[in-house]
């Protein structure tokens, strides 16, 4: 082979899927329950078939093509091995009608079938083979057999033009990767210097995308974090080794970030494709209505279309945002979420949500399922403390009996009596595991038993309902309820272990709710990111470092960069207030005490504040012990949309002629992924030390942690509440000129255990005791730089 023509490793899926697959998306034939039925019927019939039957073969072939060469390599689901020669067998399962089915599908599940053929012909030197296509009702257990011969020749001439025609068409994709290796080996830096730190981040995190393995990055914030990482791994596409960058964040506002720094390497040379994956509710152009031609226009003959419309995208744009995909979507009349999936399959940086890795339910199976081949992707996840909480929700699942009796009101009591009965079954079924639960409302086998038989009834309840195609659409309070069924479901089933915990609590209306809690993520997400090649953790907030490694990975053993600030130390005032105790004991007694704090706290200087609370509760109650004066005061509420914090934030512009006073709660969405910069914020008041509440769950995790390595009460509550004071004050000191104070409020602050946590990030703070010398210290923070002299501790 000549060293410019491709070489590609794929499955038979992914040749065959994508150049043989036609029609409509239709959701009541292709969707989870519909898969893993078929994958119990496959099971079913491969283990009721004689000792001729070979099951789940694996086959792997090397094509050499004129255009390029192919790994080829896939799983025929039966081999049938007899005196009269070798037959491959290929099932297929469905809730539609199978002579409809195999009409429809006969090309792309005979494709399937003639690649196994053709490599098993090779591999055992046989000049013919039977094909035999098998369908399986999933409504009645009906069977339909479709039988082929194919000589050797017949067989080559079909697998050879469907390899020469996928070749032709990623002749685009190679041509492509040429131009962006090039440009990448030749991208410099897009500013005119790096930052202190940048450098040295950007070096590490090129080793891990050239060599692979695991790198955990505290670096302050300010220090451009971003591009620090992103640069290093857009350059090594330069070496041919990696295909694919996934830039993983938890909020919106990091990916905008993410691409906003892709656009400014374009702007410096960079030629790749980059695809932002969304929400399904977010780009759904019939909200509400069900993924099927009857309802969707939009689902109608999408597999006939994706590939003149991937061709399209290809030859004419190179960032698949959401604006993209949605002009391009409405365009051709397809489903825009689709859309988006696909054309991620060619794109060299996707960025989305950590859900799409980590998350059971919603990841991407095209590049993390069973049949993926991720040797060549590599991974940045950005703000990473936030993975152990989001891989703690990814792994918990709660079945909640007001949403129960929401989901069985909404059923018609005719035309709906079997899912109702099976409602009912469930409801009793909590009563019954809330009287045989313990006093630490554990559940007992009985309980989880009866449980898990009344989920297992409503799931054969739904499943033999949707198979059923003229019925109406069931109401989404149902759908809602059900999702989180079979996910507790799932959970269960793939994911037991000493991990989580199992139990029913009672709310004051005496509702009940059963829990699967997941009380330690880390050996799913560690089997997460094994999927990558090579990751980088990275966030201004990973102290203390053990805590990070262990609750994300399980264990201390991978290496990890502590980076200092990039910023002058003067410009950054911190002050501890230790002689008020904010604990819950003594709240009540010391509202005024720290409101007279805070006064003096923005009286320092006229400017932009952010002062945070423990709780809503908290703020609610100091609130009337709060007295600013010429001061604007805007309080967060409970439940803000993404409108409304945008409006929330205008409220603290450039250059302010007047005292602006944020009200927010610690934790809240104003606690990090903001962009404060300049003096759109010059001071950050906390109150408490941002303890999670102390609760059943909490305790759980407490006591799991403190058995597993003895550190339950940090893992539970420390660690996790100081992260989000250093978050918060995080805010505030974004470039090389920011100036700024915080004011930590809390006796706490002086406990070394809790000082040892910031130490590294602020080395130095100064101790005030009362109101007057807060004012006092900021007088002199603020006063033209001289010969000033402060009680300063580092």
């Amino acid at each position: 082979m000549g060293e410019d023509k491709p070489f590609l490793k794929l499955s038979v899926h992914q040749v065959v899927d994508f150049l043989l697959r036609q029609g409509d998306i239709d959701e009541r034939i292709y969707n989870q329950e519909t898969m893993a039925m078929g994958s119990l019927l496959h099971s079913a019939f491969q283990k009721k078939q004689g000792g001729e039957y070979i099951p789940e073969y694996y086959l792997s072939e090397l094509f050499e093509r004129k255009d390029g060469s192919i790994l080829l390599s896939g799983r025929a689901d039966g081999i049938i091995v007899n005196r009269d020669g070798a037959t491959i067998d290929e099932i297929k399962s469905t809730v539609a009608p199978l002579d409809t089915f195999y009409i429809e599908q006969k090309a792309w599940h005979l494709g399937q079938a003639e690649c196994y053929g053709l490599m098993y012909c090779h591999q055992k030197k046989l000049d013919k083979i039977g094909i035999r296509l098998t369908y399986i009702s999933q409504n009645d257990n009906s069977r339909a057999v479709h039988e082929f011969s194919y000589s050797l020749k017949q067989l080559e001439e079909k697998v050879f033009s469907y390899l020469d025609e996928y070749l032709s068409f990623y002749q685009k994709l190679i041509a492509h990767k040429k131009i962006r290796n090039l440009s990448a080996a030749n991208l410099d830096f897009p500013f005119e210097k790096f930052r202190p730190g940048q450098r040295e981040l950007a070096k590490y995190c090129y080793g891990i995308a050239r060599d692979g393995g695991i790198l955990f990055a505290e670096a302050p914030t300010g220090i451009g974090k971003t591009m620090s990482t992103l640069f290093p791994y857009v350059k090594s596409f330069a070496l041919g080794d990696n295909d694919k960058i996934f830039y993983l964040t938890a909020k919106t506002t990091g990916r905008q970030t993410a691409y906003e720094a892709l656009g400014e390497l374009y702007k410096h040379g960079l030629v790749a494709l980059d695809s932002s994956i969304m929400a399904k509710d977010k780009l759904c152009f019939c909200p509400g209505k069900a993924c099927n031609p009857d309802e969707c226009p939009f689902a109608i003959g999408y597999y006939s279309k994706i590939r003149g419309i991937i061709n399209e995208a290809l030859s004419k744009w190179n960032r698949f945002d959401n604006g993209y995909v949605i002009e391009l979507a409405k365009k051709h009349q397809a489903c825009p979420f689709e859309l988006q999936l696909d054309l991620s399959n060619y794109a060299d940086v996707v960025i989305a949500d950590y859900n799409y890795l980590f998350d059971p339910m919603v990841k991407l199976d095209r590049f993390f399922g069973e049949m993926a081949m991720p040797g060549t992707y590599i991974g940045l996840i950005d703000e990473a403390h936030n993975l152990i909480e989001r891989g703690r929700m990814s792994y918990s699942s709660e079945i909640a009996e007001a949403a129960l009796k929401r989901a069985r009101k909404s059923l018609s009591p005719k035309r709906e009596s079997g899912l109702r009965r099976a409602l009912n079954k469930l409801d009793k079924a909590l009563l019954l595991a809330k009287d045989s639960a313990g006093e630490d409302s554990l559940l007992s086998e009985e309980g989880i038993d009866a449980i898990t038989k009344a989920m297992e009834s409503l799931k054969r309840a739904h499943q033999k309902r949707s198979k059923e195609k003229e019925a109406e659409k069931l109401p989404q309070e149902y759908l809602d309820f059900y999702l989180e069924v079979n996910k507790c479901l799932k959970l269960m089933d793939e994911y037991p272990g000493g991990n989580s915990r199992l139990y029913i609590k009672e709310d004051r209306g005496g509702g009940l709710t059963f829990s699967r809690f997941c009380l330690d993520p880390s050996p799913y997400l560690w089997e997460s990111l094994n999927q990558l090649k090579g990751v980088t953790l990275f966030s201004a907030t990973l102290s203390p470092i053990d805590y990070y490694q262990d609750a994300i990975t399980g264990s201390h053993d991978h290496p990890y960069l502590l980076l200092p600030s990039p910023f002058p130390k003067e410009n950054f005032k911190l002050l501890l207030a230790p002689k008020v105790s904010v604990r819950y004991k003594d709240r009540e007694k010391t509202y005024g005490e720290v409101a007279e704090y805070l006064a003096e706290f923005v009286d320092g200087k006229t400017g932009n504040y952010f002062l945070y609370f423990p709780s809503y509760e908290y703020l609610e109650k100091i609130r009337p012990h709060l007295i600013f004066n010429d001061a604007e005061v805007y309080v967060q509420s409970r439940e803000m949309s993404e409108l409304e914090r945008e409006e929330f934030l205008a409220n603290f512009p450039l250059s302010p002629n007047k005292t602006n006073i944020g009200l927010l709660v610690l934790g809240g969405a104003f606690s990090e992924g903001i962009d404060m910069y300049s003096d759109r914020l010059i001071g950050v008041a906390l109150v408490g030390i941002g303890l999670p509440q102390i609760g059943f769950e909490n305790n759980l995790i407490r006591e799991y942690h403190q058995k597993k390595s003895g550190n339950g009460y940090e893992y539970a509550y420390m660690d996790p509440g100081m992260n989000k004071v250093m978050q918060a004050v995080g805010r505030l000191i974004r470039s090389e000129s920011d100036v700024g104070a915080a004011l930590l409020i809390d006796d706490r602050y002086m406990i070394e255990e809790y000082r040892s946590l910031f130490s590294r990030l602020w080395e130095e703070y100064e101790v005030v005791t009362s109101p007057a010398e807060v004012g006092e210290a900021l007088s002199l923070f603020y006063a033209p730089k001289g010969d000033q002299t402060s009680d300063s501790y580092s």
